[in-house]
């Protein structure tokens, strides 16, 4: 979602080329919906578990786009975080029959707590709009968007089903900021907030001079005020982190030792290679 006038969906568009910083961020479609995910591995797009659901692997496809053509890959199938249960360990990982062109960059997963306030990048697929007027453009597979915002909250639970697990949280501030989970506003034309098809969409941050991959967006909640979800400025949105101890061993285990390592804080950033309901829906 965009901020309102002058702001608008096109100016968030992210050019398909490789020389984009978000070159993984890819297009995960469902049985014809548009959903999104992330290259973390040559052969392995991470999304949310519960935009595959139980889907037959033959009716999930991912798009890479890097380029005026876009890139389909086949997907070999799919498995969800054990347990898994919307909006909890709400991950799964598909593999690819083949790995993804070497232009695409893998971004390292950040392994660590994050920094308090730490500003992020949302990279999607999904729907937008202005936060004044609501969703107004579908998803595409073809139409990447990116925004920033700052993640606000660190909590074990988004409700009281008891269940835990290890969330993100932020607001789509409007441009006056201070949104239900706090904060100001990173401004008009920079701040962006979740829309339908972002489950499943990579969120990055920007940490000791590296750029991470931090987290996996899968829920959005109801603004103050409203009687329902409608994407608008106050809306509050978040994610999985992937931090967890447990979804890095996961990671490890089911991209066969293929996850890109983290760098040491004394090597090169990483380079391009092809080796190494109540939700975002």
């Amino acid at each position: 979602m965009s901020g309102a006038a002058p702001d608008s969906p096109m100016r968030r568009v992210d050019p398909n080329t490789a020389s984009s910083r978000w070159s993984s961020a890819v297009a995960v479609t469902v049985d014809k919906s548009v959903f999104s995910g992330v290259v973390v591995a040559p052969r392995f797009v991470l999304t949310a578990a519960h935009v595959v659901g139980a889907t037959a692997p033959a009716l999930v496809s991912v798009q890479v786009n890097i380029a005026r053509t876009p890139i389909d890959m086949k997907v070999k199938g799919y498995v969800t975080f054990p347990g898994a249960s919307f909006p909890y360990d709400d991950l799964a990982l598909v593999e690819l029959v083949d790995a993804v062109p070497p232009a695409v960059t893998i971004l390292p997963v950040y392994r660590e707590a994050p920094p308090p306030g730490l500003i992020i990048t949302i990279v999607g697929y999904g729907a937008s709009g202005r936060g004044d007027a609501g969703v107004s453009v579908a998803p595409s597979a073809a139409v990447k968007r990116s925004g920033k915002n700052v993640l606000d909250v660190v909590r074990p639970s988004v409700d009281r089903s008891g269940r835990r697990s290890l969330f993100y949280r932020f607001d789509f501030d409007g441009p006056e900021g201070f949104g239900p989970t706090g904060g100001p506003s990173l401004g008009n034309g920079i701040e962006a907030g979740l829309a339908p098809g972002d489950s499943g969409s990579p969120v990055f941050a920007d940490i000791d001079g590296r750029t991470w991959l931090v987290g996996i967006s899968n829920h959005v909640g109801v603004r103050p005020g409203a009687s329902e979800v409608d994407y608008k400025f106050g809306t509050p949105a978040g994610g999985m982190l992937l931090s967890d101890p447990r979804f890095i061993a996961w990671l490890v285990e089911q991209t066969r030792g293929t996850l890109q390592d983290p760098p040491s804080r004394t090597s090169a950033p990483p380079r391009r290679t092809g080796r190494t309901g109540r939700d975002g829906r």
